[in-house]
């Protein structure tokens, strides 16, 4: 007895069928491909391979220029350069040695008094701080006697031009070196070497002043002006506490301010106001001001570096010096109106701007797949690429192309180190080959085709070496093309 198969019908709908009208599901809760979210991009932090270096680099000689700038002695401690005072900054030590020498100190605070103890003669007037000194009192030491020595310590480029000393230029440095005297000068000659370059002063205005001498690479520079003598120390360490005992500060420092019996000690650590102009006779028992300083109202010639008020209550405008037959003009003090690390900092932010609109004027991010306007065909590549070679007459380029490409594929089929050395490869390829090494060599490694018709042969002959590696059974030797002669071109 034989089972008769019955057919059984597909489970489901059948293909053609159709959901009935009340199952089917809104459109609107189909899904769309199009209205699918699409995955957020990972935030590209490229940009700061282009800011955090020179951001770095700027925060760096911001904080060294400012650690700098604290370490440096303040002028309006009442420590710094005081006769008294035995601090790092102070100059009791320098102090103890001119009094060893046999000369007397007197310690002014007011540069006022200073000025009327020096007018006296026989004396020397130390002016430590000439930056909180009254530009006035500065332009009255031109009226001390002859036998009165002034010696300002570091004036810099402002005090300079507000005090109309008669130099061209003050450039001053971060720190102080030392250098030998090179002068004749006899308290830098006995001195030697010292530690005073730190801020060099340019040459004296001619119609000025007349330069006694000028030691250490421009520091120190002495002139005369008028009937008095003004000497410029370029740096405070030769008269430190904590800077005296190197080189030969003390030595120079002793000098400078031994060479009167009397050494008049300005220790101002503030800013003073413009001094006063009187013409009462009664308050010193004579002329009140020198006739030079008396406003024109008195009836006599005023001193023009001298603003004083006269009758109409206006302030005379003083004439700096200057103004040569030549021409010249004392140098513009704005450029060293700011502190030098100003500009540094102005030039990094400038090469910051610079780098950062280089990296904005090019795209960032990894690259973005596009799809081509149109397809172009491999063949048609090769092709064109082909045709630009020709017209170029690049035999050698041509045939070097095909050549690393064929090296690329032999040491891949052979399972060779991309850097094999040629003679390896040469031997590894005769052998799977079964073609001699030498003309393997010449295929691989030959000279370059010197027309179109050796190119071709050359092309051919590498496409058979490539075949015969690749299969299984080599080209038989026989069919490969054989070897050119020594010396015979192909």
């Amino acid at each position: 007895m034989t089972a008769t198969p019955v057919d059984t019908p597909p489970a489901g709908p059948p293909a053609d069928s159709t959901p009935p009208p009340g199952n089917t599901p809104p459109a609107g809760n189909a899904p769309s491909a199009g209205k699918a979210k699409q995955p957020k991009k990972p935030r590209s932090w490229r940009w700061l391979r282009l800011v955090v270096p020179p951001a770095a680099v700027l925060v760096v000689v911001l904080l060294g220029t400012w650690i700098y700038q604290l370490e440096q002695p303040d002028e309006d401690d009442p420590a710094y350069l005081s006769p008294t005072s035995t601090a790092d900054i102070g100059a009791a030590t320098l102090a103890d040695r001119v009094r060893a020498a046999g000369v007397d100190i007197q310690r002014m605070t007011k540069s006022s008094d200073a000025l009327v103890a020096a007018n006296e003669g026989d004396a020397t007037l130390l002016i430590t701080t000439p930056e909180l000194v009254h530009p006035h009192y500065l332009r009255m030491l031109k009226l001390l006697p002859p036998t009165t020595d002034v010696v300002l310590i570091e004036p810099r480029l402002d005090t300079v031009v507000d005090a109309l000393l008669p130099l061209w230029s003050a450039k001053r440095a971060y720190v102080s070196e030392a250098s030998d005297p090179g002068c004749t000068y006899a308290p830098a000659v006995e001195a030697g070497r010292a530690g005073v370059r730190r801020t060099r002063y340019g040459s004296v205005y001619k119609q000025e002043a007349e330069e006694v001498a000028r030691c250490y690479d421009d520091a120190l520079v002495v002139f005369e002006r008028g009937a008095s003598r003004i000497t410029l120390v370029g740096s405070a360490d030769p008269f430190r506490n904590d800077r005296i005992g190197e080189h030969n500060n003390a030595k120079l420092a002793t000098g400078l301010l031994t060479r009167s019996p009397r050494l008049i000690w300005l220790d101002l650590h503030r800013r003073e106001s413009p001094p006063l102009v009187t013409n009462d006779p009664g308050l010193a028992g004579g002329s009140a001001a020198p006739p030079s300083l008396r406003p024109p109202s008195s009836g006599e010639p005023g001193d023009p570096d001298f603003p004083v008020r006269g009758e109409g209550g206006s302030d005379d405008q003083p004439t700096t010096w200057g103004g040569d037959s030549s021409g010249e003009e004392p140098p513009n003090p704005l450029w060293q109106a700011f502190p030098p690390w100003t500009y540094v900092a102005a030039a990094l932010l400038a090469i910051v701007f610079i780098l950062s609109a280089l990296a904005q004027a090019r795209r960032l991010g990894s690259p973005v797949v596009e799809p081509l306007p149109i397809v172009v065909r491999a063949s048609e590549t090769v092709a064109g690429r082909g045709r630009l070679y020709q017209r170029a007459k690049a035999r050698a380029e041509s045939l070097q192309t095909l050549r690393a490409t064929a090296l690329s594929r032999l040491t891949h089929l052979l399972r060779l180190e991309p850097d094999v050395d040629h003679r390896t490869l040469i031997e590894a390829v005769a052998a799977q080959s079964g073609w001699p090494a030498p003309l393997v060599e010449q295929v691989l490694f030959g000279p370059s085709p010197e027309d179109d018709v050796q190119l071709v042969q050359a092309a051919t002959s590498l496409e058979q070496l490539l075949n015969a590696v690749a299969t299984e059974h080599p080209v038989a030797a026989t069919n490969a093309p054989a070897a050119a002669p020594e010396g015979e071109s192909r």
